[in-house]
């Protein structure tokens, strides 16, 4: 009946999610009620954490009315380790748009560098604690190998393509 995960910010570690837990145990008798907790940096902005009560949030659905891409804004939540602390601002977000488009112009090429040893790396960093940094920088570095005319494995793009899609929810192709 328990769970497996249960996360949530950083900031509901204590007392939020051990007085939940304290309840959820009394009632169901299961104990540990969930098996790991795993919390999450607090993204904020301008100096201050995002929150409603703060009525300081940036809205997905306000970034997509004013065209950017949903790709590029999963980029730039991506972009830090999921325990970090940060900071929503614009840069942030143009970084993850040109990382976006360095990364859709190297998997529409022809041909590129080999990707076994690449997607091995980003697997391997995403099994470590969603290492999601050093997952983008295998990519961000095959990407400019690529770009830079390396390589003449015909699949590698594809490959590349599927695997960013598959494990980081972002179609490149699209």
């Amino acid at each position: 009946m328990g769970f497996d995960v249960q996360g949530g910010g950083s900031d509901l570690v204590f007392p939020h999610h051990e007085f939940s837990a304290a309840h959820a145990e009394a009632l169901t008798g299961e104990h540990p009620f969930a098996r790991h907790y795993c919390h999450t940096g607090m993204i904020g902005l301008d100096g201050e954490k995002m929150s409603k009560s703060k009525g300081n949030l940036v809205f997905v659905s306000r970034l997509r009315a004013d065209g950017v891409d949903s790709r590029a804004v999963r980029l730039a939540l991506l972009a830090e380790h999921y325990r970090s602390d940060r900071s929503w601002t614009s840069d942030l977000l143009a970084e993850a748009e040109a990382r976006l488009d360095r990364w859709r112009r190297a998997v529409a090429l022809d041909a590129g560098p080999g990707a076994g040893d690449t997607l091995d790396r980003v697997r391997t960093y995403l099994s470590d604690d969603l290492d999601t940094p050093a997952a983008f920088a295998a990519l961000d570095s095959w990407a400019a190998e690529a770009a830079a005319g390396a390589g003449d494995d015909r699949d590698a793009p594809g490959l590349v393509a599927t695997a960013v899609d598959a494990l980081l929810g972002v179609d490149l192709r699209a």
